[in-house]
Formats: C-alpha cells, sequence, structure tokens
C-alpha cells in the first residue's frame, strides 16, 4: 500500500457513544476510512484533528500505519474561509492647490551666490558663483581629476568666506587616501570631511542624516552610487527606495530643512559606465539643476581637461572650462573668456548675415524675374 494522505473529519455521535471519524483521501474523494472508537488508532487520530494523517500501509497485527503532518496545502480550506474580501477603500478626492509665484516668500540668501573667486564662478551660473539651494550632478572619465577639482572650488569658497559652512562626504576614499591628497593640497587640511568607512559597524543613512541636520552651505559627495550602495546594503533597502531616500534628502536640504536652515548646494560626483552614461535613473538626471561633464580633450589622460555643462538651469551650456594640475588647481581664465568672444563674434555675424539676407530680399523682392513679366503682343 502507498503512502495516502487523509483530511479527519468527526461524524455526529450517537448518545453516550464516542463520536467516529471520517478520514478523506486529499486526491481521491471516494477513498475514505472510518475510525470507530474500537479503532486502535482512535486516540491517535482524534489527537490529530485538523492536521494531516497519512497512512502508510498496514502493519502485520492489521493495523494502520499512520503518521500526521502539518496541513501545508490548505487541504481543510481553512485559508480561503478566513480571506475576508475587504472593498476597497473609495479614494479621497485630492486636494490640489495652486501656487502663485507673487505668493512664494524666500531668504534673500538664496539668491546670494557662493563664490570662489577664481574663474569657475562665472562659468557656474549667471549670477556668478554657487546659487543656495542647487543641485549639480558631475560626471566624468576615470582619472580626470573630479574629486580634486571640485574639492579645490570647495575649499576655495570657504578661503572666500570663512563663515560658509563646507561638507566632504566621501564613500570611495578612506583617511589614508586622503592624507596622500593633503602632501599635494596642504591647504585642504581644515576641510571637514564625513568618511562613511568609519561608521561601517553604524547605520550609514542615520549617520548621513544626522550629519546634514547640522546645515551646510555646500556638500560635495563621492561619490552617489557608493553613498545609496553603502545604504542600501546596511538598511536592506531596495535601489529605487534607496535613491528616493537620497533625492528626498537633497530636496529637504535645499529648502533650509535643517538646524541652521541653510539653503545646501549639493554637487555630487557620479560614477560612469563603461559605455560612458551615468550610474543612475533618469529621475535623477530630471530632478537635478545642472549636469556637469568632465572629460579629456583628445585622447584619455592627454595634457588638457575641460568641464561643461549639459544641462545648467541657472547658467549657459555647451561652454568649455580649461583646467589643469600643473600647480595645484589652475582654471585657463584667458581661454574660457577668448572662446566666450569668439562665440559672440560668430552670434554677431549671424545676426549680420540674417539681417543684410532680409534686407536682400525687401529691395530686390519686389522685381519681377523675367519669367514671371507678361509675354509681348505681336503686331501684324
Amino acid at each position: 500500500m502507498s503512502k495516502s494522505s487523509y483530511t479527519v473529519h468527526k461524524l455526529e455521535a450517537v448518545p453516550n457513544k464516542k463520536p467516529n471519524f471520517n478520514l478523506k483521501n486529499i486526491a481521491d474523494a471516494e477513498d475514505q476510512v472510518l475510525i470507530t472508537a474500537e479503532n486502535p488508532k482512535y486516540a491517535y487520530v482524534a489527537e490529530n484533528q485538523g492536521r494531516i494523517i497519512n497512512i502508510n500501509g498496514v502493519m502485520a497485527s492489521g493495523v494502520l500505519k499512520m503518521t500526521s503532518s502539518a496541513d501545508y496545502y490548505d487541504a481543510y480550506g481553512l485559508k480561503q474561509k478566513t480571506k475576508v474580501e475587504v472593498a476597497a477603500p473609495k479614494a479621497a478626492p485630492l486636494k490640489i492647490s495652486l501656487t502663485k509665484l507673487d505668493d512664494l516668500n524666500f531668504s534673500d540668501e538664496l539668491f546670494n551666490p557662493l563664490t570662489t573667486g577664481l574663474a569657475i564662478d562665472q562659468f557656474l551660473s549667471n549670477d556668478g558663483g554657487f546659487m543656495p539651494g542647487s543641485n549639480i550632478m558631475a560626471a566624468g572619465a576615470p582619472g580626470v581629476g573630479k574629486t580634486t577639482v571640485l574639492l579645490e572650488t570647495l575649499y576655495a569658497v570657504q578661503k572666500q568666506d570663512p563663515t560658509k559652512r563646507v561638507l566632504f562626504i566621501s564613500a570611495e576614499m578612506n583617511q589614508l587616501d586622503m592624507a596622500r591628497y593633503l602632501k599635494r593640497f596642504p591647504h585642504w587640511g581644515q576641510l571637514p570631511i564625513l568618511f562613511l568607512s568609519d561608521y561601517v559597524d553604524q547605520d550609514p543613512q542615520a549617520v548621513i542624516e544626522q550629519t546634514l541636520q547640522q546645515g551646510w552651505d555646500i556638500v560635495l559627495t563621492d561619490s552617489y552610487t557608493e553613498v545609496n550602495d553603502t545604504v542600501k546594503e546596511a538598511c536592506n533597502m531596495t535601489r529605487g527606495k534607496t535613491e528616493k531616500w537620497f533625492l528626498d534628502m537633497m530636496i529637504a536640504n535645499n529648502q533650509g530643512k535643517n538646524q541652521t536652515k541653510k539653503y545646501t548646494t549639493f554637487i555630487t560626483i557620479l560614477q560612469l559606465s563603461k559605455g560612458g552614461t551615468f550610474v543612475g535613473s533618469n529621475k535623477l538626471k530630471h530632478m537635478t539643476t545642472a549636469m556637469l561633464e568632465l572629460n579629456w580633450k583628445g585622447n584619455e589622460n592627454s595634457a588638457e581637461r575641460y568641464m561643461e555643462f549639459s544641462k545648467n538651469r541657472l547658467g549657459q551650456v555647451g561652454h568649455k572650462l580649461f583646467f589643469d594640475f600643473t600647480d595645484g588647481v589652475s582654471f585657463d581664465t584667458k581661454r574660457y573668456k577668448r572662446d566666450l568672444l569668439n562665440l559672440e563674434l560668430i552670434e554677431d555675424e549671424r545676426a549680420k548675415l540674417t539681417s543684410e539676407e532680409d534686407s536682400f530680399d525687401r529691395l530686390f523682392g519686389a522685381v519681377p524675374n523675367e519669367s514671371d513679366s507678361t509675354p509681348a503682343v505681336e503686331v501684324n
């Protein structure tokens, strides 16, 4: 006899007698076994009501071989019975509030640029410098110097105005890595740095949030991918939720929701994939104020490096600012101004040509062509 599984069903008791049990085969409804009070397995069956009785054969004495197991596959149908259909709650009517720009009230500090005193100020925005409450994503080829040039601008902001609070969040480099930088750039010695590697046994999400709550004018993060991966793994979050947390955190601090009510500007370094695209969703690209690209001119690791905005809501795009590390960090101011002047000259020339074309059309547009003139009539 092969193993068969049965559900236990208690039958209606006869007065002054113990109730019988009916075992029903789960796979074959016609296969049923009656267990009376005289059956040696009666007590065993009675104790296992609500469970599955497995019959594995018959012993030499004629007694059924039985074992029991939990009802893993809901043979009794109890799970289905306990399911209560709950009507979906009616959606509450949406409360939509329209905003008029005249009703907005912001501090004047939001419109005062954070300047570096370097050529990059004119490049960053039309107002000259980093604008409070903005978000710049910086992507570039490996080794082009993203961290170096952006740390220098961070230092320059603080040097220009020592009251400005700047912060560097490093998820890629540890203290030893930064010590090597300090030999080349000793003036970075007083920049406050949050090394996430110092908090491997703590909640990195809480560490970052508590640090940002102190209020900062500019925060440089290296890099977006490493910070998000660190939080994702430590806090068991999905990539989508981690990205949402990162963006919500930036927006809250953009709006001055921190202890010192600073309209924090974020500069976030992005990693590039092998195909040259940044690592992150398009939501990240669309929600940012500016996309800054740093690259080599010509072949990789060539002598010339430049930065260029592909998107900038606060300034111009498509203009290259060259920089190098020959003597610290320096920007090619003359070349940048010359390129801007050349662009202005080209635009002026284009406008002049357009104007001359319009004048020519007005002057000669009224003169009929020979093909348009009325043919002469022959006189006999």
